[in-house]
């Protein structure tokens, strides 16, 4: 078992409004011992650096201690409390699926007074049993789950071989004059199943006129019924812990989602509120839809992120903002780039309002090309939100300017495990097509990618480049209109803290070559902007 210490920033309250003296009145002043110096440690049972929040049994340590203290109370974020003379307590979480918690200990002292700290931890919660499955599905007695429309990449296939969408996957909405989005599945801790159609649903023409009789209704283009008259039923479903496949089976002619002929299913992923759904067909194509048991929001998936987490405008003048940015400074980089990065204000420099970035011919650390490369991490690390870079780019060609995302655990497990969402790339020798693509274990050479040549001023105009990255999908935009969408699943590396990099490379496997003539280019970057 490996076992990650998280140690994080203490918050200390003891005030004359908080410190109580052991009889309660308040009034013996003379007496106060104050408890100093609490450390506190959490230890997340299993985690790993492919598993950073645990091994999904919920099982949490944690250890306090502190100067003067005899007594310690340990809250954990769920209502539930554990006193300690010791200061080391276990603790099981039991809500499924992926949680943040904030914990809270008390150090106590002989008079009653204390000191406090505060900690966020995420702790993963794997369904163990059939009963585990059946409480996902039901809750306490029954539950109602409908296609969490809203969401890009709610709904998608792919190659059976791999546990996410790898063809396609369905925008926001895109399927809205459906059978399918009215459709509600209500599953009972008796194993009842009933299924709301309202009157007509969704699936493959072929399998729908096969199970439940021809109705000679429109088939589109892709062979399918988007209105099947289909009234509401009832039948049963169980469900089946089978090593590490969460099992669904819905008897007699029972189905979710999108009808392909199939009526069993794997859960891939979960929550309280939201699971994936997957079947393969007899084409041995297999099929996704996330659902969930809440009201499915009326604004599309780009749209929900709209806290202003972190921020930089540029309103400065010279070095970047050390609070926010590291430099990234060598000479050796991957895929055949030709420039060594610095940190000089010759290619690193905020000035009228924005960073610019700019990639010079000169003779540097044995390279012919200097340039910059500048990263958030360790300064700002977050897991799912939008990012827009309002950025005007460099079009000589040879440029490789890049906004892009990284894993923050990509010192521990190395690319392309710790995952890589490319926000834009641009090549000057392919001026004006914008791409937008992530990198994994599964597709790293290439990657998953999208392009657009709608714009046909990149370099010469600002515009907002951007990313929306949910537990469902990631969305690439360019001025808030959607190019590209890749699924998003648990089985990808896209579930934990990535940060920010911005940097212009040199020739490369992407730039290309460098003509000759080429002297500098620059990219200017307006403001960096980060919502969850």
């Amino acid at each position: 078992m490996y076992k990650l210490l998280l140690i994080l920033i203490l918050f200390f309250s003891c005030s004359g409004e908080n410190a109580v003296d052991d009889d309660g009145s308040g009034d013996n002043q003379n007496q106060q011992i104050i408890p100093t110096n609490l450390e506190f440690k959490i230890e997340l049972e299993g985690v790993n650096n492919e598993k950073p929040y645990g091994d999904g049994s919920g099982l949490v340590k944690f250890t306090a201690s502190a100067s003067n203290a005899i007594n310690y109370s340990f809250r954990f974020g769920t209502g539930d409390v554990k006193d300690s003379s010791s200061g080391s307590v276990e603790f099981t979480y039991s809500d499924f699926g992926t949680k943040s918690y904030t914990v809270n200990v008390l150090a106590y002292s002989s008079t009653g007074h204390y000191i406090s700290s505060a900690k966020s931890i995420t702790v993963y919660v794997e369904a163990q049993s059939d009963e585990d499955i059946m409480s996902i599905l039901t809750g306490s007695n029954e539950k109602t789950w409908r296609v969490n429309a809203s969401f890009d990449a709610h709904f998608g296939n792919g190659d059976s071989s791999f546990k996410y969408s790898t063809w396609w996957e369905a925008p926001s909405f895109s399927k809205n004059n459906t059978g399918f989005y009215d459709d509600e599945y209500t599953f009972k801790n008796d194993g009842t199943f009933i299924h709301k159609t309202n009157g007509d649903v969704y699936g493959i023409a072929n399998y729908l006129n096969q199970k439940f009789g021809n109705t000679n209704q429109p088939v589109n283009p892709a062979n399918e019924i988007e209105k099947y008259s289909l009234n509401n039923y009832q039948t049963t479903f169980t469900v089946n812990k089978n090593n590490d496949n969460n099992e669904l089976k819905i008897n007699g002619n029972g189905f979710i989602g999108f009808y392909v002929g199939e009526h069993e299913f794997t859960i891939e992923c979960y929550d309280s509120n939201n699971i994936l759904i997957r079947s393969v067909d007899n084409q041995n194509r297999a099929w996704y839809v996330w659902l969930t048991d809440q009201q499915v929001s009326s604004s599309p998936s780009k749209d929900i992120y709209k806290n202003l987490v972190w921020s930089d405008e540029f309103s400065y003048d010279g070095k970047l903002d050390s609070e926010k940015w590291v430099y990234e400074v060598r000479n050796q980089w991957y895929n055949q780039e030709l420039q060594a990065t610095t940190d000089r204000l010759d290619n690193v420099i905020v000035g009228d309002g924005v960073l610019k970035i700019i990639a010079k011919r000169e003779a540097y650390g044995g390279k012919n090309f200097t340039s910059g490369r500048v990263k958030t991490n360790r300064k700002f690390d977050f897991t799912y939100g939008r990012v827009d870079i309002r950025a005007k780019l460099p079009g000589k060609k040879g440029t490789w300017p890049a906004l892009w995302l990284l894993g923050s655990n990509y010192d521990q497990i190395d690319w392309p495990k710790c995952g890589e969402i490319d926000i834009m790339e641009h090549a000057g020798n392919r001026l004006n097509k914008i791409q937008g693509t992530v990198h994994h274990p599964d597709n790293y050479g290439s990657g998953d990618g999208g392009e657009t040549y709608e714009y046909s001023d990149v370099s010469t105009e600002f515009h907002i480049y951007s990313v929306v990255w949910t537990e469902k999908g990631i969305t690439f935009l360019v001025d808030d209109k959607p190019f590209h969408i890749v699924a998003n699943t648990c089985a990808l590396p896209f579930n934990w803290d990535f940060f920010v990099i911005v940097n212009v490379a040199m020739g490369g496997t992407f730039g290309g070559s460098v003509p000759s003539e080429f002297i500098s280019d620059i990219m200017e970057v307006d403001y960096v902007r980060v919502y969850q």
